[in-house]
């Protein structure tokens, strides 16, 4: 018989009924085995190490929950894919266990971003609005002072006991303070501008300041600029002066006529004052407005405390899984590991 005929038994044993029907391991190869595994290193071809990056990416489970896929929040499938691959070909994980840590770190670099994007947020919320919001809010200031600056004093009752707690020269003094506010803000400027406008063309065309307009000006200057308020207030139509005397002192100090030249003259000094004064307050308020967003390119308080609490425990997460896969793939190689030091800060009973 010669070499190459094969036997009968030899044709038994390779046979598809028989190669279909594997041996079980011994134990011995099984141990062998397992030692073989722990001293390997994982692919070091090119290839080999293509290849196993990939694996996240078959076995990705994490990715379907921490990604927002739909939404006005959607982010990106494939960044997040990008990121577990260069930390796959960072830390070369073996088996399904390293994978799902490296995933795990992943998923914790992921968070962190978003807490960038929550601080980020934040800081808009304000910063957003906050040009609008400030012209709303001197809107309302320049309301409120003009309000008050054109509140009678004989209004104030001095048989009502709330009134006679408050002394006739505090009340004086915050109508005082809305006149000067007036001069602060550019609405309020621009008020009193409008009302000086008015003035002057009721001079130019009828000869005399209308009650209305007088009685404006009277209410909102004189405080900051008695004597002009004054002038504008006795400058009336002659059947009428005796009527529109402020009071019998002050129509005694100033002349019964007032020339509708040195009105208007002493009008167009204050439009002129007002407009250098707009000016400085466009100015004034421009930087309040840079101040201000400077001082919110930090979170409220109250955010700023929830995400650092909610970076911490992520910094937590993502420490204790890089502990955790340095530990492993020293134990995979068949270093040395000692066991991890738990220390117990809880008090003792």
């Amino acid at each position: 018989m010669s070499l190459e005929e094969p036997t009968k038994e030899s044709s038994a044993q390779s046979s598809p009924a028989n190669l279909s029907r594997k041996r079980p391991a011994s134990e011995r190869r099984i141990q062998a085995n397992r030692q073989n595994a722990r001293r390997s290193t994982g692919p070091t071809t090119a290839r080999g190490k293509r290849t196993v990056a990939r694996n996240a990416l078959k076995h990705g489970f994490l990715a379907r929950e921490v990604v927002i896929t739909a939404g006005d929040g959607e982010e990106s499938l494939e960044e997040f894919h990008d990121l577990v691959k260069q930390l796959h070909e960072q830390y070369e994980p073996i088996g399904i266990v390293e994978e799902s840590l490296v995933q795990a770190i992943a998923t914790c670099w992921w968070r962190k971003a978003r807490v960038i994007r929550a601080e980020n947020g934040e800081i808009r919320k304000r910063l957003d609005t906050l040009a609008v919001d400030r012209a709303l809010r001197n809107s309302d200031k320049g309301n409120l002072d003009l309000a008050l600056s054109r509140m009678d004093l004989y209004l104030f009752n001095p048989e009502n006991q709330a009134d006679q707690q408050v002394s006739s020269r505090d009340r004086w003094s915050v109508l005082q303070l809305a006149q000067s506010d007036l001069r602060r803000h550019d609405s309020g400027l621009a008020y009193l501008s409008a009302l000086l406008q008015r003035a002057k063309l009721e001079i130019a065309r009828d000869g005399y300041i209308s009650e209305n307009i007088r009685k404006r000006i009277f209410s909102a200057s004189y405080f900051s600029d008695h004597l002009f308020a004054v002038i504008c207030l006795e400058y009336v139509p002659a059947e009428a002066k005796m009527e529109e005397r402020l009071s019998e002192k002050v129509a005694d100090e100033q002349p019964d006529t007032k020339p509708a030249d040195l009105v208007a003259a002493a009008i167009d000094n204050r439009l002129e004052r007002i407009c250098t004064m707009r000016r400085y307050a466009t100015e004034r308020e421009s930087l309040a407005l840079d101040a201000e967003a400077r001082s919110f390119s930090l979170p409220p308080p109250e955010a700023t405390d929830k995400l650092l609490r909610y970076e911490s425990h992520l910094d937590r997460q993502l420490y204790r899984a890089m502990d955790q896969l340095e530990r492993l793939q020293r134990w995979r190689r068949g270093e040395n590991v000692p066991p991890p030091l738990n220390i117990n800060l809880g008090t003792r009973k």
